[in-house]
């Protein structure tokens, strides 16, 4: 393969648009920060709880795995069922109850660091007290201004909610990472690539790719040696990546071996240098 050049070998910094938030996520976030805003009445008919009201409720003795749990202590407090505050197992204990009832709850909850399939066991005394109705204000220019700046109009307020999720910077052992910054080197070849080089069913823009991480490596000026060469071949452990070396080089491909490794510690060089963020 002939040798071709590119115009910089500087890492690649990439900005991409920020992805679009679905408005369905903009919509929830902004329910739940108008609920302190909302007008709160005691229903006046005779029902049990339902998914989806607010409620008052009180918690006695809260316990995880037999352990007290402050955290999941409520007093007296507002309680939206189905809101997400507490485990949806914990709400289906409330769905039926009336008004000044009491039960134990028990409710199954995920921990955070715990094994997939592995759930803690939340018990607790619980008293529903008042089921409300919630009448949200409406949502005007006017409103936001005076309860959520600096925002001054709904789509402003709307836009910076949308920002709360917003993506970080991609990290750079996200499987997307190294196509990006090799599709942005590709750019910088100062020629075509020659047709001659192109291998049996192999895309131009594939050879494109290969010609732009040779070009890279020679300027790195990448020289490995025989452990290097094993180190970069492909495998989960040091054994299997001896055994693809050595078939490789029984099968004469030694220096096929040497190139695709070579091209793999510029690749290296390049996801450990550039960067990909969110404009």
């Amino acid at each position: 393969m002939k040798k071709y050049a590119l115009t910089s070998y500087d890492p690649v910094e990439l900005d991409l648009p920020k992805p679009q938030v679905p408005a369905s996520l903009v919509d929830a976030q902004i329910e739940k920060l108008l609920e302190p805003l909302a007008e709160y009445h005691e229903i006046a008919e005779e029902r049990g709880v339902a998914m989806g009201d607010h409620v008052v409720v009180t918690t006695v003795d809260a316990r995880l795995d037999g352990n007290p749990a402050s955290n999941f202590v409520l007093e007296h407090s507002l309680y939206h069922v189905g809101g997400g505050e507490m485990p949806r197992t914990f709400d289906e204990e409330l769905v039926g109850m009336a008004p000044g009832e009491t039960k134990d709850a028990e409710a199954k909850i995920k921990l955070p660091l715990a094994k997939d399939g592995d759930a803690s066991r939340l018990t607790m005394q619980v008293t529903v007290e008042k089921i409300l109705s919630c009448r949200t204000p409406e949502l005007t220019d006017a409103f936001v201004a005076e309860h959520f700046e600096p925002a001054t109009t709904v789509a402003e307020f709307r836009e910076g909610v949308a920002k709360q999720f917003g993506l970080p910077d991609m990290a750079k052992n996200d499987a997307q990472f190294p196509d990006l910054v090799l599709d942005e080197l590709a750019k910088r070849l100062v020629e075509d690539p020659d047709p001659a080089d192109l291998l049996p069913g192999q895309p131009l823009d594939a050879l494109r790719i290969t010609c732009a991480i040779d070009a890279l490596a020679d300027h790195l000026d990448i020289e490995l040696s025989d452990a290097d060469i094993t180190a970069q071949m492909p495998g989960n452990d040091a054994e299997q990546r001896e055994k693809i070396r050595q078939q490789l080089e029984d099968q004469g491909l030694g220096d096929e071996a040497r190139v695709f490794a070579r091209r793999e510690a510029a690749l290296s060089w390049l996801v450990n240098n550039s960067r990909v963020s969110y404009k």
